[in-house]
């Protein structure tokens, strides 16, 4: 799980980030951090950041940033020097901002903060990264404070690392860089500081941090909970599937956290059931609107979050709900081949799938359904009592293979990608599960 916090300079997002990572037990990853190590690294290599040729050589050839903890605390090193304090100097983060609006720093630094993110539960904390970085994370928090009240936090937390200078240190200053960092932020042409939608905006002025964490923990245990009908759809189809047909999950490992598209194939109408047992979170589907006619089926797929499409594209409809889907951090799972297969082999993928993946920018996770086929082919009311029944996840197909492609040549490779996966694990399956699963 993504979790984001947004937010202008002194609203407590460090803190609150770091105490809430602590309490989840996830990932911590400051990109403010990032942005400075930048500033300071060009800085001390004397690189005219309006010079975007030697910026570009510079963060692509010979910028090597790292984190290192201990004891709970973060240190940042740029091409292994030590850099946690330094980059937190008046000098830094007087350039900082002007650093950060330039688009083709951005560009350089957001694909190596999504690795960072990759395949883990982690909060992110910036200005961009509900709305920018990481669209489609599961929680996004927006924090703000009266200006007023961030410059006290502000010259508190100077002080306390720097008692000595408290002589010289000047509150109107420290409000009159706080307003201009605003104006600066959120004023900029790239990835401008703005509530990401759908965030959840908190005023932190007169609240603890704890009393923040708490809002933030409360928010993301109600988003979380799974509806009792989803539950128990899910505990009757794992009880069925593992008593009559010996249910197995291959690769498990390649389910990521968060959102995904899961595209599978499909031949049976065992198919979601399958899919819902073998991931372990509440997932959405996609089906044919026709789905929704035939008696007790509609039912049991409606409890597990299916939506009806109509018609062999993506209409304009069916892409709204899959984003707002994957805007809430959930997997939705689409049926690419658009129907059953008659004789279990998978049929071509219809062009829709390539279109909501383009659009989403989403990661896909591949499934082959094996054996539901035999146990309740195509065109039989009734399943078989006993047989067996596997799904097998593919390794995670990343959109940003795709990122620079020609959207007219982009669709077609997405496609192709997919049904060479599942073509693949489909192959593994029926050679008997043997060697390396590809």
């Amino acid at each position: 799980m993504i979790i984001t916090i947004d937010g202008p300079a002194g609203t407590g997002k460090s803190t609150v980030a770091k105490l809430l990572a602590q309490k989840l037990h996830f990932s911590y990853f400051d990109t403010g951090a990032m942005y400075r190590s930048c500033t300071y690294a060009l800085i001390e290599n004397q690189i005219d950041i309006d010079d975007k040729d030697k910026v570009l050589d510079f963060l692509t050839n010979h910028f090597q940033y790292e984190i290192k903890e201990k004891n709970l605390e973060k240190y940042y090193f740029v091409n292994s020097e030590d850099v946690t304090d330094i980059i937190r100097s008046s000098y830094v983060t007087d350039l900082v901002s002007i650093v950060s609006a330039k688009e083709y720093v951005r560009k350089t630094l957001v694909p190596i903060q999504r690795k960072f993110a990759e395949d883990r539960d982690i909060i992110c904390e910036g200005r961009d990264m509900g709305t920018v970085v990481f669209p489609n994370a599961a929680i996004k928090i927006y924090l703000t404070a009266k200006i007023s009240v961030r410059a006290e936090r502000r010259f508190k937390d100077f002080i306390a690392k720097n008692p000595q200078d408290i002589a010289t240190l000047d509150k109107n200053i420290i409000l009159k860089d706080i307003q201009k960092r605003d104006e600066l932020d959120s004023t900029r042409k790239v990835s401008p500081l703005r509530k990401a939608k759908g965030a959840y905006h908190i005023d932190t002025s007169n609240l603890t941090i704890d009393g923040v964490v708490k809002k933030i923990i409360k928010r993301i245990k109600k988003l979380k909970k799974i509806k009792f009908a989803y539950r128990l759809v899910r505990a009757v189809s794992s009880f069925v599937l593992k008593t009559f047909y010996r249910f197995k999950v291959y690769g498990k490992e390649n389910i990521i956290k968060g959102a995904a598209i899961v595209t599978s194939n499909h031949v049976s109408f065992f198919d979601p059931s399958a899919i819902t047992v073998a991931i372990d979170e509440e997932l959405h589907f996609l089906a044919r609107d026709s789905l929704f006619k035939i008696p007790i089926f509609k039912y049991i797929i409606k409890a597990l979050n299916t939506h009806p499409i109509s018609g062999k594209e993506a209409n304009i409809q069916t892409i709204k709900e899959v984003k707002s889907i994957l805007k809430t951090g959930k997997k939705i799972v689409i049926f690419p081949e658009g129907t059953r297969s008659t004789d279990g082999t998978i049929n071509k993928l219809l062009p829709g799938v390539g279109f909501l993946i383009s659009l989403s920018k989403c990661t896909t996770i591949p499934v082959y359904i094996y054996g539901a086929h035999e146990v309740w082919p195509r065109g039989k009311k009734f399943p078989k009592l006993f047989g067996k029944i596997a799904c097998i996840f593919g390794k995670p197909i990343r959109y940003e293979q795709f990122e620079n492609i020609n959207r007219n040549e982009r669709i077609p490779q997405i496609i192709n990608k997919i049904e060479n996966e599942l073509k693949n694990l489909e192959k593994w399956a029926n050679n008997g599960f043997k060697g390396a699963q590809p």
